[in-house]
């Protein structure tokens, strides 16, 4: 959805529906806001109105200012509340307005509004997102006016940022939930190329030659089984001093998982198109880059592959050779994010960074741990984890951290090269990153697991199904915070 921001006098503005945002039972604030409308807080509760969270209740009236209808918004009880409910109810006022088919708003009332206005219009841009591409008869593109007082001008930069963090966000999942066979590395690769040029930021592709030429050998046993040649995408962003490290951000860009060899079930196959949202969160950090211009140096590395069985595929028992000289025996040809992002790892030390994030939709492992409430967070720097674990509560992308003890490694030791690839079913997603950590050196490091995040099943007010385009806006916001 595309919001038209405006900010003038409320009672002025002709307006589809009026807005207004209440805490749970706070029948002052409610008796003080819609007493000009001819309305009670009791008025409002007798018709069942209670301002619980993600509650909405409709009301036709022609005492409602000059609009057709007053839409009430819960955010919930104050004790509990935060951000979060204010980016719900956006959600939950986007698809007022798709089924109503209604394109301006005015918000009358917002509590709270100082560190919550922008959530709230973060809400509405992504709960009114939906991905027709490929439908015959595609809808009517979904756009908002929206008019806020004058007294929120104040807050216009934060407003600003909220609206190019949801635009990011909207891109990842156009990204993830586009088709493996529209979706190759090499469109990959040339959408990535597209978008840099859109906002001015260096962008370079690597080509199977240059990949082998750097000895790129995990990447490339990944890759060898399909007909689709890899590309290594990388991206620049130079906005910080001309010397100043950079913070490198690595995602797993797997275009389509099938397991290779180690064949995954039909059922767990079909949405193995989102193998790649990793690397979506960081390519779509261009367009927050490139608009809002932090004063920071980036640099993005995507490896972009397929995994494909076929005579030349990677088989359990192989043995590969990373860019660093490490040897890794291939147990299952579907731990292969693991092994593309190794070579990865490697490259992002050229840069002599400040930190590096690798960010993987990498185990099953994870969801189990986790469940789909957070995504698993591992790494080697105390400090730049907890930052991490913070902005994910700021942006309720969250996080949580797992131990990633000197034991886990135990379980990828090999007895026939440096390393293996899994380390049995066992906390699979602290192995996993204990392999990644192999590759790793002298950098402040961390990896987001985010498998259980990349997609919606259920209902959510901000969420619509398919791609949540998990990570971006955590990331974005991180950029920001350095």
């Amino acid at each position: 959805m595309k919001i038209r921001l405006a900010y003038g006098p409320i009672d002025k503005t002709k307006s589809d529906m009026d807005i207004f945002l209440f805490f749970k039972d706070d029948t002052k604030t409610m008796n003080s806001a819609i007493k000009k409308y001819g309305l009670t807080a009791a008025a409002l509760t007798d018709r069942g109105f209670s301002g619980d969270k993600d509650e909405l209740f409709e009301l036709y009236s022609n005492n409602i200012n000059t609009g057709s209808m007053a839409v009430f918004l819960g955010l919930g009880p104050k004790e509990k509340y935060t951000p979060d409910k204010a980016r719900r109810a956006g959600g939950v006022l986007a698809g007022v307005s798709a089924k109503r088919s209604f394109n301006s708003a005015a918000l009358v009332e917002m509590p709270n509004s100082g560190n919550s206005l922008g959530a709230f219009i973060e809400g509405i841009i992504l709960g009114g997102y939906r991905f027709d591409k490929y439908k015959s008869e595609k809808k009517k593109p979904l756009s908002l006016r929206l008019t806020i007082g004058e007294k929120y001008r104040k807050h216009k930069k934060e407003i600003d940022k909220a609206m190019v963090l949801a635009e990011a966000a909207c891109y990842t999942r156009d990204l993830v939930n586009t088709p493996a066979n529209f979706l190759t590395p090499t469109t990959y690769a040339a959408q990535v190329v597209a978008l840099a040029k859109k906002y001015g930021i260096k962008c370079k592709i690597y080509l199977p030659r240059e990949i082998e030429a750097m000895k790129m050998g995990a990447l490339l046993g990944v890759a060898k089984g399909s007909d689709q040649p890899p590309r290594l995408i990388t991206f620049s962003y130079n906005g910080g001093k001309r010397k100043e490290a950079p913070i490198v951000l690595v995602g797993k860009g797997v275009t389509f998982d099938t397991g290779g060899i180690s064949l995954k079930p039909n059922e767990g196959m079909v949405d193995m198109k989102n193998d790649m949202a990793g690397s979506a969160a960081v390519i779509s950090q261009m367009i927050m880059l490139g608009t809002l211009k932090p004063k920071i140096n980036v640099i993005g590395i995507c490896p972009a592959v397929e995994n494909m069985p076929s005579g030349k595929a990677l088989k359990p028992s192989d043995i590969i050779t990373a860019s660093d000289g490490q040897t890794i025996e291939v147990l299952n040809t579907d731990a292969e994010g693991r092994l593309i992002l190794a070579d990865a790892l490697c490259f992002a030390h050229r840069f002599k960074p400040k930190a590096i994030i690798d960010i993987a939709t990498l185990t099953g492992a994870c969801k189990i741990a986790l469940g789909t409430c957070a995504a698993g967070l591992l790494g080697n720097d105390d400090g730049l984890l907890k930052q991490l674990y913070d902005v994910g509560q700021q942006t309720a992308e969250k996080t949580w951290q797992l131990p990633l003890w000197e034991e886990y490694s135990e379980q990828i030791k090999s007895e026939m090269a440096d390393m293996k690839n899994t380390g049995g079913k066992t906390g699979g997603a602290i192995t996993a990153s204990a392999f990644l950590a192999k590759f790793v050196k002298n950098a402040p490091w961390a990896h987001i697991d985010i498998a259980a995040m990349d997609n919606q099943e259920g209902s959510h007010p901000y969420q619509p199904k398919g791609a949540t385009g998990f990570g971006t806006r955590l990331l974005a916001e991180f950029l920001l915070s350095q």
